[in-house]
């Protein structure tokens, strides 16, 4: 038997290890741990509000330059660690940042190059203007029709790069990408060709990212309210197989994108007007989370939250008290959102559907409509 007088790198426990005796050295610098992000650390001063990010052993720290600085010299006289000064990139991700304007750009170059380098991406026909044909749904493999095991090892492969790819910095091909990891057991040719497409369209567009320009600027004052939406729509029975739809929510921080979600619904429902209910729950869900994990950090929110959906039935159902037979079946949904509006928290809204950018994640889009 071993005993380890410290943790070793590699180990299955060394990264909570590692977190932990981070806790005591944010703990000795009077910084504060989120209660809804153990990731994500804070600290009041007069100069303002300093906030630290971890990622394992990779740490972030912003906020006013003075404040920054002294918070570093404090945690590099604990650990041994370098200083990699401005960030430029964390975590795999480009950080493109322009002051004077107010923005920054997410990118993940060295993803987008091993598209090209790893699966051979086809060079000839028109480029693709949008992730996938429009109107498009894929269909399980036939018997008979699946790939190799190494043609299907490399699709495993590219599906788990796009996943991460839409995960952090390309949110406009959510849904393309959702579809592609429904069929991960039994692939096809036609499943490898259209995921070389989303490939060639990521590989030609490399100047878009999931760009952060919020529409106001923040001052340090603590009774600064952050304003927080949501947009959330819905496909209806969109499998084929299973008949289930699809739902797709966006949450808004000052204007800035901060959450995305294309996902197939847990259960079928039975109209447009239930699977928006569905879609605008799961959203109510999402938007509560930024608020808490603000209100966390000791920051404002101004509520009531505004939640936008573009089908008038789901808006009323949420926001009236009547019942009936045709609804019991969905009430705890309805009472959900009711009772939010009722504590002044969110509020939902109809909007157009010209207006609806959640419909980006619900369905492949013809490309006028998703540029």
């Amino acid at each position: 038997m071993l005993l380890l007088g410290k943790t070793l790198y590699g180990l299955k426990q060394s990264a909570k290890q590692f977190w932990r005796a981070l806790l005591m050295c944010f703990k000795s610098m009077n910084v504060l741990k989120s209660k809804v992000d153990p990731c994500l650390y804070y600290q009041w001063e007069p100069k303002g509000l300093v906030i630290w990010l971890s990622w394992v052993d990779d740490c972030l720290v912003v906020g006013p330059k003075p404040a920054v600085m002294r918070a570093r010299d404090e945690f590099m006289a604990r650990f041994n660690c370098d200083d990699l000064g401005e960030v430029n990139e964390y975590v795999g991700c480009k950080l493109e940042h322009n002051k004077e304007e107010g923005w920054m750009k997410l990118t993940q170059p060295v993803l987008l190059k091993s598209y090209e380098d790893e699966f051979d991406l086809p060079t000839n026909g028109p480029i693709p203007t949008t992730p996938a044909e429009g109107g498009q749904v894929l269909r399980p493999c036939e018997d008979g029709g699946e790939l190799s095991p190494e043609r299907q090892t490399k699709y495993l492969s590219g599906v788990g790069k796009m996943l991460h790819m839409m995960r952090w910095s390309r949110p406009d091909v959510l849904n393309a990408v959702r579809e592609q990891s429904k069929y991960m057991q039994v692939v096809s040719p036609g499943h490898m060709k259209v995921m070389k497409r989303i490939m060639r369209y990521l590989t030609t567009t490399k100047e878009r990212g999931l760009c952060l320009h919020p529409k106001r600027k923040w001052d340090g004052d603590p009774s600064f309210e952050f304003r927080v939406y949501g947009l959330s729509d819905a496909s209806y029975a969109t499998d084929l197989e299973g008949r289930k739809s699809v739902s797709g929510e966006s949450v808004f921080l000052e204007g800035s994108l901060v959450c995305m979600r294309s996902s197939q619904q847990k259960s079928v429902t039975l109209s447009t007007a239930e699977v928006e209910l569905v879609a605008a729950t799961l959203c109510a869900q999402e938007m509560l989370f930024v608020m808490r994990l603000l209100e966390s950090i000791g920051l404002k929110v101004q509520k009531p939250m505004e939640l936008f959906v573009d089908n008038k039935g789901a808006v009323d159902l949420a926001n009236n008290w009547s019942i009936g037979g045709r609804t019991c079946h969905m009430e705890v949904r309805q009472y959900f959102l009711r009772d939010l509006k009722d504590e002044g928290i969110i509020i939902t809204k109809w909007i157009s559907g010209e207006e609806m950018s959640s419909d980006l994640f619900t369905k492949n889009l013809h490309g006028p409509l998703f540029q």
